[in-house]
């Protein structure tokens, strides 16, 4: 059950940061970005297992991954430009930290 909760969790997140990261600029990549991170610390400290945490993050990445690719109507919702990147790969890059840091612990 928190697998599936977490993996909600983490869809919602990232929904949230999809639609947020290019309104007012920075300020909604920024709040995007503390968002996830705010996210992944209380999956972590909710549940202190490893897989609810991987939950969260598979769940960001479904989001994440489907919004940056071409959808039915031509439409991509994170665009290729410098917030649209900075959202993908930092969130990643942040996502991947996090998970190599629970890993060693």
């Amino acid at each position: 059950m928190r697998f599936i909760l977490n993996l909600i969790f983490g869809a919602l997140v990232g929904v949230s940061g999809t639609f947020l990261h290019n309104s007012y600029r920075p300020f909604g990549l920024l709040v995007s970005i503390l968002a996830l991170l705010l996210g992944l610390k209380m999956a972590t400290n909710m549940n202190r297992t490893k897989l609810s945490q991987l939950a969260f993050v598979v769940g960001w990445l479904f989001v994440i991954v489907r919004a940056s690719t071409l959808g039915n109507g031509g439409e991509v919702l994170i665009e290729a430009n410098l917030y649209g990147n900075s959202l993908v790969f930092g969130g990643i890059l942040l996502c991947f930290v996090t998970l190599i840091r629970r890993i060693k612990t």
